[in-house]
């Protein structure tokens, strides 16, 4: 495994000093064995109790290769854990009587439409939030990601017609983001206001969140904004994305907020106090919070929850998941972008909060992160929690690939030069087009007309099947074309397949189904 510079190293351990507000209150010596194993630039770990913060700190750099440190005031991506800001955007509005949580979607947003009319009709505000939706895991995900997207999120709304259920209505549960974008635009639709600028006004402005970003980072903090990274055919790097920031993020509902360590806990203190600012101001009625910690959804149980947490159930109420961990309650969420994840876990009964933001992409240093520092206040002093979430090292050929059957392909052996059936347009009624068409060297190259990251070398792996290779080696997402051919022989579509059952759902190829246009 590559290994960081004894500088890097050196510096990891520099920065973080004199940052801390009671670092005692949490073992660095782990933190920094835990980024040094899984080459994490930077964290900032913060932990609230009874109100007040108890620690605050930042470790390493906020780029690799330049020595700005990381500190409380750092700004990261934290993904999905804007779910909890958007909910609590809506509950605002339901405390102000513009809209109620079993409003019906329609009622507001009239291009709101399911693949299934009935489902349409009946769907409320409450099943944008709670992943109950009958959709399958992150569908339409690539319409978000990779950044940058050029869809709009109207055009996500009206896409959401075109993707076909896998699960009940309101009996299965399957993670979606779509359906927060969605959630957003009740927003706008209620009070002129974007989610951006509503956000801004009613949650962060209102709470001091002054290093906090539902839209564009102010020129102004520019300074303060950490790099992602992410592990690039085995080296540490930053991980790139050319995103328009004069144009509203796709995501941003979903997991579009950046937000510094020090912001967070004052989310995560309002998030105790039940809502409750000061003595005098809230930022949601009590009973909106109970309502947003309410658990809507069933969630599978892992056997390494049961054994790791002690838990008995898990659910997803509204933006938080929920669940029991060593006899207490815990609200929380993860978020993870390209080269940024972070965690946040509640535990009310015990008026405690932790904060886990990291710039690189890797979930096994955020969970290894937050459970040594989460984990002995629950009494487990005694867990080696890098080497319970350390993966059995296995050896990569970067030059083999496995099919989904077991077979395996020398890349070298196998780059095509194509059967000319398959050059041609492509349309899918919700991504758009793609195009296959021949490189200078005669091979052949995928690319999509949307998404500008989805563009790869093809490589053949069976009988009118080819393996897509992106280009972007960031993106870990390789998939395998299946050609559709008609009566007469002719190719008339195709499907697309992740590669492997390791690439994240939002990659959700297999949503995907193609036909290919005659006359382009």
């Amino acid at each position: 495994m590559p290994k960081f510079s004894r500088s890097f190293l050196l510096l990891i351990t520099l920065v973080s000093i004199n940052l801390s507000i009671r670092a005692q209150e949490f073992n660095q010596q782990k933190v920094h064995d835990i980024m040094q194993h899984f080459q994490v630039p930077g964290a900032a770990i913060g932990i609230i109790k009874n109100g007040q913060v108890i620690a605050a700190q930042g470790f390493g750099v906020k780029t690799l290769g330049k020595d700005d440190p990381v500190d409380a005031d750092s700004i990261f991506k934290i993904a999905s854990n804007t779910k909890a800001f958007t909910s609590a955007a809506l509950a605002i509005l339901v405390d102000e009587g513009k809209i109620n949580w079993n409003g019906k979607v329609q009622s507001y947003l009239s291009d709101f439409k399911l693949y299934d009319p009935w489902v349409s009709q009946h769907f409320n505000l409450i099943d944008l939030l709670t992943h109950r939706s009958g959709l399958g895991l992150g569908a339409g995900d690539l319409m978000l990601w990779p950044e940058p997207s050029s869809f709009s999120r109207q055009e996500v709304l009206h896409n959401l017609r075109y993707l076909k259920p896998t699960g009940e209505f309101r009996a299965d549960y399957a993670y979606d983001n779509l359906l927060y974008i969605v959630a957003g635009e009740i927003i706008p639709a209620v009070t002129g206001q974007s989610w951006e600028n509503f956000v801004e006004q009613r949650i962060m402005h209102t709470l001091g969140m002054t290093n906090c970003f539902a839209g564009k980072v102010s020129q102004a903090k520019q300074q303060n904004v950490a790099t992602p990274h992410g592990i690039v055919n085995g080296q540490l790097q930053t991980i790139i994305r050319s995103i328009d920031s004069t144009k509203p993020s796709v995501s941003g509902p979903a997991g579009g907020i950046q937000c510094s360590l020090n912001d967070m806990l004052r989310w995560v203190k309002v998030q105790l106090s039940q809502g409750k600012i000061d003595d005098t101001q809230r930022l949601f009625s009590a009973q909106q919070h109970k309502m947003m910690w309410q658990a809507q959804t069933i969630m599978p149980l892992s056997t390494a929850s049961k054994r790791r947490d002690n838990s008995h159930f898990s659910a997803y109420a509204l933006g938080w998941r929920v669940n029991d961990m060593d006899g207490t309650l815990q609200v929380h969420h993860t978020g993870s972008l390209a080269g940024m994840y972070s965690f946040v876990s509640l535990f009310p009964e015990l008026d405690l909060g932790f904060v886990v933001l990291t710039n690189q992409q890797s979930s096994a240093a955020r969970s290894a992160l937050m459970y040594s520092v989460m984990k002995p206040y629950l009494g487990d002093t005694q867990t080696d929690w890098l080497a319970q979430f350390s993966p059995k090292p296995r050896p990569v050929d970067q030059q083999t690939v496995s099919t989904k059957g077991g077979s395996q392909f020398q890349l070298a052996s196998i780059k095509t030069k194509g059967n000319k059936d398959y050059i041609g347009v492509y349309d899918d009624p919700w991504l758009g087009r793609f195009i296959i068409e021949n490189q200078e060297d005669g091979a052949l190259q995928v690319h999509s007309i949307r998404v500008e990251k989805l563009i790869g070398s093809l490589f053949e792996v069976g009988k009118d099947s080819l393996l897509i290779r992106w280009h972007d080696r960031s993106l870990e997402a390789d998939a395998i074309i299946s050609f559709k051919r008609d009566s007469t022989g002719e190719v008339s579509g195709m499907s697309i397949a992740p590669e492997s059952s390791n690439i994240d759902f939002s990659y959700d190829f297999q949503d995907l189904d193609f036909t290919k246009v005659k006359n382009p």
